[in-house]
């Protein structure tokens, strides 16, 4: 975390860097999804909260589309082909007054980097000297209102000058709220709008063009994030800090944050899970003839291409992390067993991105790769297999939230063996982005990654405050931890 003036939009900015070495000055330093997935572990629990403070403020300059972008390139070409930055943003505010309890910062004056959703409409308002104001609780709003009445839009500068390896119609951004359900929808086939975001890029193989994980529908963990940031501003609200009670659909329907909240809380269940049993089929949102793996939850929901719906990934351990209440206690005991079963290996550091059954499924990443094996070249396989640590954080939190009686510290950390011994050997002192299978070293991977360490503190943060020590062996878990 520092002051980068190549990565900012300002120079008195400060800034965190994804991971080092290969992300820390430049247009690669500074990511909007990665930076507040680290931000409870790496800024908040550390006590860096004039830092923290400092990066809500700068995001929230960004806004625009009701996006905050994940490319943020110092506001000079941020990219908005994210959909999940801007939830991530809504925790981090959340975590932010959990710690300090500064909800002077929501009335704070932002400057606004840009003056309209419309490139050429900003470009003459920069011109004849406009300037946009809005308050943190505004720019808080702004994010809800917009997705409710529905975002659409091409990206700025959309082709090769952005992007080389994108189809025409992976520039265009559309995400929709179903008013029955609650949920979000959006995405097409050719974007990847979620952290699983590679896009193929071999001729060769065939896959350029191609997200190499179309996530595209209502992921799992987009409707847990929603979820979260709707129960925080209505504490807000509750609390007299946020004025807003709710919003305006897209067909005219004002909608209360509470009656949101609620649907999504009455449909979820319903929707995500998928049955153990084949006589229960029936009574959830499942075609039978196209499930993978029974008694887990759904990874998306409605992808135009209906299998990625059902593959086992490891972002239910995000959603359950996140928003808890939405899950059936016994049934999300089970799922994290099933995931723990067939994602993550002895020696692994991280969580399997695909479950080892489908054919899509490999278990490493070579970017370097120029062979015509479409599931690999270039990198393809991203998401498809190799190993993430980030997202075994989340799964640690998951299961302290439903496991806080049989578990205790000395459970809690054998878990965390392997990154002990990792951290201990590294010349970095820190945990790398990924791995390959069962923990292999990926000689593609950041070797110093934030959120991976972030999220494991973390978890350590939040199993301290539900989990009871080992009495007997109290002093072995304290000098662990």
């Amino acid at each position: 975390v520092g002051s980068i003036e190549s990565a900012a939009s300002d120079k008195v900015d400060v800034t965190m860097a994804a991971g080092l070495p290969h992300f820390s000055t430049g247009w690669t330093r500074c990511w909007g999804r990665d930076t507040f997935i680290s931000f409870k572990g790496a800024l908040l629990i550390p006590g860096m909260f004039k830092e923290a403070r400092n990066i809500i403020l700068m995001f929230a300059s960004s806004l625009r589309h009701g996006l905050i972008p994940n490319l943020l390139d110092g506001c000079r070409n941020p990219r908005y082909n994210c959909r999940d930055a801007a939830w991530w943003f809504v925790k981090g505010v959340s975590d932010y007054i959990d710690f300090t309890e500064d909800y002077d910062i929501l009335k704070e004056n932002i400057r606004m980097r840009f003056l309209s959703n419309d490139k050429k409409e900003h470009e003459a308002k920069e011109i004849n000297g406009e300037v946009k104001i809005m308050t943190l609780n505004d720019v808080l709003f702004e994010i809800f209102q917009a997705h409710a009445r529905g975002i659409r839009f091409r990206e700025w500068n959309a082709g090769n000058q952005i992007d080389s390896n994108m189809q025409y119609e992976g520039f265009n951004i559309d995400l929709a709220l179903d008013e029955v359900t609650g949920f979000i929808f959006g995405g097409n086939p050719c974007n990847q709008l979620t952290w699983m975001d590679k896009m193929g890029s071999s001729k060769k193989a065939q896959n350029h063009g191609v997200p190499g994980s179309a996530r595209d529908g209502a992921p799992i963990e987009m409707t847990a994030l929603l979820k979260f940031g709707l129960e925080f501003v209505i504490r807000l609200n509750q609390n007299g800090h946020f004025e807003q009670k709710g919003v305006k659909t897209r067909n005219g329907m004002d909608l209360a944050f509470k009656d949101w909240a609620g649907r999504i809380q009455t449909h979820f269940e319903h929707y995500y899970w998928v049955p153990s049993e084949p006589e229960h089929f029936k009574d959830y949102n499942v075609n039978p003839l196209a499930i993978r793996r029974k008694g887990i939850y759904k990874d998306t929901l409605r992808s135009l291409k209906e299998a990625n719906d059902y593959y086992l990934r490891p972002n239910l351990c995000i959603a359950i992390a996140v928003a808890p209440e939405l899950f059936n206690p016994e049934k999300a005991q089970k799922c994290l067993a099933t995931l723990e079963k067939h994602l993550i290996k002895e020696n692994s550091l991280g969580i399997k991105t695909l479950d080892p059954r489908e054919k899509m499924y490999v278990p490493f990443y070579d970017n370097a790769n120029d062979s015509d094996n479409y599931l690999v070249a270039q990198g393809f396989s991203y998401h498809n297999g190799p190993e993430w640590v980030w997202v075994y954080g989340f799964f640690l939190m998951a299961l302290t939230k439903f496991n806080a009686k049989s578990m205790n510290m000395t459970v809690f950390m054998s878990y965390l063996t392997n990154h002990k011994f990792f951290i201990q050997s590294n010349d970095w002192e820190s945990l790398p982005e990924i791995t390959n299978d069962n923990g292999e070293y990926n000689h593609f991977s950041c070797p110093a990654q934030a959120w991976s360490i972030a999220t494991l503190l973390e978890s350590i943060y939040e199993a301290r405050k539900v989990l009871p020590k080992h009495q007997e062996n109290g002093n072995k878990v304290q000098n662990a931890i």
